[in-house]
Parts: structure tokens; C-alpha cells; sequence
């Protein structure tokens, strides 16, 4: 809120008289000192269309309120790939989302000093994923790494300490989940 002061008619030290306006508080651009809003038509020209060969155009603009299916590409420029198991042939089964991406995030916390791997929308024997993926993990980091896990059987979800993500979402992928 910026406020500015005018004052009356000052005197200098020499004699001058500095004339300025009266003694006076105005705010600057206040909702209640704005001007009420009239008809749309004084600000802008516009006119009322519902021709579907103008709208055609606008639709395109808006956005899509469904997510499209996805193709069934294996070598798309950004790296995705569908999903190619099927429910049934491994004892778990990890959905993709609703976005079709794989449900695998990294969970900071402390600070930035605890870093977490969290799997999603695991369905089926969440024990025999968690299994896998640490006998995978052991391979790939050997002895170097202990590979702590933690299961939510209720939720789904498949917690491992550590910043796993691109390893886990590689050996998803290479398993088609």
C-alpha cells in the first residue's frame, strides 16, 4: 500500500516561498479507489460466435480433460515405453499410473539426508517383488550398498532406502512392468 503525503505552501531558509499542494493522504492503487467496471463492450470489441467452423479452432486450443492412450511405439524420442506384461505372468504386477508413467518416486526428507525409493500401485505377491528387487540390487551394488526395504501390504507400496530410482525403473522396464 503506498501512501503519498502532500504538503501546504513551505517557506525556505532564504525567503522563497515553495507552493505545493495541500496537506493531503492518497493511496495509490486501491480497490476502492478504483473505478467501477462497466459494460465489457467499452474495453474491448468482441462478438458472440457459435459457428463450429470458428470453433474448431478454439477447441484445439483447450486443454484435454482426458489423458490420451498411448501408442503402442517401442521407440518414442522421449524414452517411454508402453507397458508389455500382462496381469498374471510375474506374482506381482506394479500398475502404471494415471499418466501412464511407472509409479516409482524419490521421497526426501531430514534435510535432504534421507532419501527414499518408493514404489506404487504394487498389486499381487508384494513380498516376491521385494525379493527381486533386492536380489537385483544386491547384484548391481554388491557389498558395497545394505539394501534396507520396507513393505506397506495394505497400500501397495514398496519403500527402499536409498536413492534408487533409476535402477528400479530400469529393471521395471526391462521386465515390462
Amino acid at each position: 500500500m503506498a501512501l503519498r503525503i502532500l504538503f501546504k505552501n513551505i517557506t525556505l531558509r532564504s525567503g522563497m516561498p515553495l507552493q505545493l499542494n495541500n496537506l493531503v493522504c492518497k493511496r495509490d492503487s486501491s480497490y476502492r479507489s478504483s473505478p467501477i467496471a462497466q459494460d465489457p463492450s467499452c474495453y474491448a470489441k468482441y462478438e458472440v460466435s457459435s459457428s463450429p467452423e470458428e470453433w474448431k479452432f478454439v477447441e484445439r486450443l483447450l486443454p484435454s480433460t482426458l489423458i490420451p492412450t498411448p501408442s503402442d511405439r517401442k521407440d518414442l524420442p522421449s524414452g517411454w515405453q508402453p507397458q508389455t506384461a500382462t496381469f498374471g505372468e510375474y506374482p506381482y504386477f506394479v500398475h502404471r499410473s494415471r499418466n501412464h508413467m511407472l509409479p516409482v518416486y524419490l521421497k526426501v526428507s531430514m534435510r535432504g539426508t534421507r532419501r527414499i525409493t518408493q514404489i506404487n500401485n504394487v498389486d499381487g505377491n508384494i513380498w516376491a517383488l521385494e525379493a527381486a528387487i533386492k536380489k537385483y540390487l544386491t547384484r548391481v551394488y554388491g557389498d558395497k550398498k545394505i539394501i534396507a526395504t520396507k513393505v506397506h501390504e495394505v497400500c501397495g507400496h514398496l519403500c527402499i532406502h536409498g536413492d534408487h530410482v533409476s535402477k528400479v525403473k530400469e529393471w521395471l522396464l526391462k521386465k515390462g512392468l
